[in-house]
């Protein structure tokens, strides 16, 4: 079991693309201007519980065309009260639930209270441990938090090793490679664990190649298998032979 894993995790890190644009307002080897590390920041905050497209394209329109790319964009998001804030709610739709819109504001109001209004005051000199805990402190969440820490890695702002953000594709296609099925959501913490031990150098450089099989190729119905590098491991595939 341990070798076909280690095969599995070599097969997805030769598949690994690295494409420089993975991260919106984030460019590898430089750091971030003030305004792409809030609007980066903003984006993560929004990918929650909904599909990452519409949410990064709503911090894009939320920060640029309907605030202006402010310099302070916390400071303008939280300008109001938050009564003000969720009344916006329906003009602004970012979000599919209420509490998806109002964690806006509230993680904005910490941001700018803790940190100044500048989300690089959480990461810059800070470890990948100590990264974590400002963001989760803030109240971004364990899997955003697990994103963030990912993408800074990715661009060379941290450095070390972090956990996948086991989100449905993961667990979808990590579920099916292993199990013949994916792992359910109450599984989360299992899934962080088994991708560990299958690269325990650095799990995070699984989550990107995972989450890519799980988008374009491994979908929840009709899954196109024979598109897939992993076909020749794969118990989903195996299994209805």
């Amino acid at each position: 079991m341990s070798s076909d894993r280690d095969g599995i995790a070599q097969l997805l890190l030769a598949n690994r693309d690295d494409d420089a644009k993975f991260w919106d307002w984030l460019v590898p080897g430089q750091a971030p201007s003030r305004k792409n590390a809030n609007k980066f920041l903003l984006a993560c905050i929004l990918d929650y519980r909904v599909l990452a497209e519409p949410a990064w394209a709503n911090a894009k329109r939320l920060a640029e065309q309907i605030l202006g790319d402010p310099e302070d964009l916390w400071g303008r998001i939280t300008a109001g009260s938050l009564d003000e804030w969720n009344a916006r709610r329906r003009q602004y739709s970012l979000h599919r639930f209420s509490k998806g819109h109002e964690r806006v504001y509230t993680i904005g109001k910490r941001v700018s209270a803790q940190y100044a209004g500048d989300a690089r005051i959480i990461w810059d000199g800070q470890t990948i441990d100590a990264t974590l805990h400002r963001l989760n402190d803030i109240g971004v969440g364990e899997q955003i938090s697990r994103m963030v820490t990912g993408a800074l890695l990715d661009v060379g702002q941290l450095h070390g090793r972090s956990d996948v953000k086991a989100d449905i594709h993961v667990r979808r296609v990590l579920g099916r490679l292993l199990n013949g099925s994916e792992f359910p959501a109450d599984q989360v913490h299992l899934v962080v664990d088994i991708i560990r031990n299958m690269h325990p150098d650095n799990p995070w450089l699984l989550d990107r190649p995972l989450y890519r099989l799980g988008k374009r190729v491994c979908v929840a119905t009709k899954p196109r298998c024979a598109d897939c590098y992993m076909e020749s491991v794969c118990s989903y595939l195996l299994s209805s032979k």
